[in-house]
């Protein structure tokens, strides 16, 4: 069952795409710039 920080961040997965990469680097402390591919053997 989904709670509310659930839908709060799927929110922000929709509405808000260009803040999901300075959001990540807050919260832990990284400088991603999100220009580099992902590598898709993780995933």
């Amino acid at each position: 069952m989904a709670n509310i920080y659930d839908g709060a961040f799927r929110t922000i997965l929709n509405d808000c795409r260009k803040l999901i990469i300075p959001i990540i680097n807050e919260i832990f402390g990284e400088t991603y710039t999100g220009r580099r591919k992902a590598n898709a053997k993780h995933f």
